[in-house]
């Protein structure tokens, strides 16, 4: 397994390029499986079930249609992003046990930062409840701190997750987010947390290899 980490933003298209290429090369077994944590510049991107009535504000950002699953997301600075290349067999080919080894992933890392989440009915994604912070007007209410989009192909997955560690959520304003218009976006940061780049990261790699193994 590759872990690979940009320092830099990335453009969401060469990522896809970069990921189509790694994804042929593990089908053919010519390279292993890899993880990329990465970030990108402003993006709206466009899954497979996407609604052009869910882009709100089609010239604020680029759009660019993906083969992800899912619909509308934003992707920008202070989101980090985790691209996980890896073969399906090592979740029985079950793409339901997969999704959720994504968000258990994300949950037990938010946990590390006192954060607390949880899955939310049949929505796919990592939600918080919120954290009542003294001095402030707190709700508990579902937030969505992480979303999560995957391709399959030949038993192969990729794409992967977008965690908010500090992005401006307004810029999740120019779209419906995953089509949920009841949907209230949150972050590390908005939920009394400070988070680095390397802190988060480091806790993805412990939390992955244990959950994995």
């Amino acid at each position: 397994m590759d872990w690979i980490v940009s320092n830099s933003a990335i453009e969401y298209q060469y990522a896809l390029n970069w990921m189509e290429i790694r994804v042929a090369e593990i089908i053919a077994k010519k390279n292993d499986e890899a993880i990329w944590l990465l970030e990108h510049n402003d993006v709206y991107t466009a899954g497979t079930s996407a609604d052009i009535n869910d882009l709100k504000e089609p010239n604020k950002f680029p759009v660019v249609n993906t083969n992800r699953g899912g619909k509308f997301t934003y992707h920008g600075p202070g989101q980090r992003i985790i691209y996980v290349m890896i073969r399906m067999e090592r979740f029985n080919l079950d793409v339901r046990k997969y999704a959720h080894f994504l968000e258990e992933l994300v949950i037990k890392s938010l946990s590390d930062f006192n954060i607390a989440c949880h899955r939310f009915e049949r929505r796919i994604g990592v939600w918080t409840y919120g954290k009542l912070i003294p001095g402030l007007s707190n709700h508990l209410e579902h937030f969505k701190i992480a979303s999560i989009g995957v391709r399959i192909r030949q038993k192969v997955a990729f794409h992967g997750i977008a965690v908010n560690i500090c992005p401006n959520l307004k810029n999740f304003d120019g779209i419906i987010p995953c089509g949920l218009d009841d949907v209230t976006m949150t972050s590390i940061i908005n939920q009394g947390e400070h988070v680095t780049t390397e802190q988060f990261d480091n806790a993805i790699k412990s939390n992955f290899h244990a959950i994995l193994n």
